[in-house]
């Protein structure tokens, strides 16, 4: 049980972009920093770092394994440290272990950071692991099979199957380019995008536009985390977290069976709000991470937002965009704000905890109480949902 067991007291990030000029260690120091400082606690109050792994970054990955964070950071009272890599649900088993250590009596305190740095990685190398990470050797990679193409199937079938029409998907883009316009945070800050900017970009991936892919980028977050007794002496505007649900599909997406996936996204996400006590009607947020953007109208119907085959409508009448009555992503996903490999479901988890702490800006959605949050490995293989709030009931 996840209910009322862990908090978010501290949250930094770098803007995301493109810095060929800053070292990972310098992206680092400043996101933790900036954490530990929002959380308001000394750094050697710190007594855990689970770190998500870096992708495509071995060098980094091997110094963050072997335990440089708290060395070069200075945390004097770290008992252990720990990499976790499940791809785009690495925050989430990242929040899982510190909340195993917090409950163990193992560490009171739990950093967790990310940095990512593409610009500075060649292009073979990045073209190579984006080909190949996730895809089937046998099965897939032979035959030209890339995220792009994968996702690009997904959305092909989406599509026929509910009527969802080019303009509708495009109108997802748009919808997620004006949070991203009001996001410091983001590569998009100030750069929202018309529909006919998305539906005019050259073809990807039938149907997947240019405008409908990921930009990759550099960036980096940290969060502060504890158990929601000690968060109530730390700070008055925690993240509590409330529930939690998960389903594993497949590893290989070719055998993915897409009415399974419908069915585990609404399990996972009514196994969280039952577990928080909450049902849809409650959520204030949803904050949803899947990467490539036909995946929120997919989402929505599945977990019951919306009736099977409206949401690509419902999007585009802007009741997900900012000021809408349902506000969904609002830092407007990996689209949005630029991908920085698994650190995008940081980035979510982070603005998760802002919108709830009060702290989003010109982003903030007004009132909220609860907010909603999944995250995604790989190319789809899981789902894993969660709720937080405010308080504790």
């Amino acid at each position: 049980m996840s209910k009322g067991r862990l908090a978010i007291v501290g949250v930094g990030e770098v803007p995301t972009g493109v810095y060929p000029a800053r070292s990972r260690w310098d992206i680092l120091y400043e996101v933790c920093i900036q954490a530990v400082r929002d959380a308001g606690i000394d750094k050697n109050d710190i007594e855990g770092v689970v770190t998500v792994a870096p992708q495509a970054q071995p060098r980094l990955t091997a110094e963050i394994s072997f335990g440089k964070i708290p060395e070069e950071l200075g945390l004097k009272g770290v008992k252990d440290v720990c990499i976790c890599n499940a791809g785009g649900a690495s925050t989430s088993n990242c929040l899982r272990m510190a909340e195993h250590w917090i409950h163990s009596g193992l560490a009171k305190i739990v950093l967790i950071p990310h940095v990512t740095v593409h610009s500075t990685i060649p292009a073979p190398e990045l073209i190579s692991f984006f080909a190949t990470a996730g895809m089937d050797l046998q099965w897939e990679y032979p035959f030209g099979t890339t995220y792009n193409g994968v996702m690009g199937l997904v959305a092909q079938r989406y599509m026929y199957e509910t009527g969802t029409t080019p303009e509708q998907m495009a109108s997802v883009v748009v919808a997620l380019r004006k949070w991203a316009a009001l996001d410091p945070n983001s590569m998009f800050y100030k750069k929202p995008v018309t529909l006919d900017d998305v539906v005019s970009s050259r073809m990807i991936s039938t149907p997947l536009r240019k405008r409908e892919c990921n930009v990759l980028g550099d960036g980096g977050a940290a969060m502060v985390v504890t158990s929601a007794e000690l968060a109530k002496e730390i700070t008055d505007t925690a993240a509590y977290k409330l529930g939690e649900g998960a389903v594993y599909f497949s590893a290989c997406p070719i055998l993915r069976d897409m009415k399974a996936v419908d069915k585990g996204y609404g399990d996972s996400a009514h196994a969280a709000l039952n577990e928080a006590g909450l049902t849809i009607e409650d959520i204030d947020v949803w904050n949803l991470y899947i990467a490539y953007p036909f995946a929120i109208p997919l989402m929505l119907e599945a977990i019951g937002v919306c009736e099977r085959g409206t949401a690509g409508q419902f999007i585009m009448d802007g009741h997900t965009s900012p000021g809408g009555k349902c506000p969904v992503a609002t830092m407007g996903d990996a689209v949005g704000r630029g991908h920085t490999g698994s650190g995008v479901s940081m980035a979510t988890y982070v603005e998760t905890a802002r919108q709830v702490m009060g702290k989003a800006g010109e982003r903030q959605v007004p009132g909220a109480k609860y907010v909603f949050q999944n995250t995604s490995g790989g190319s789809g293989m899981n789902n894993i949902a969660t709720v937080w709030g405010r308080e504790v009931s």
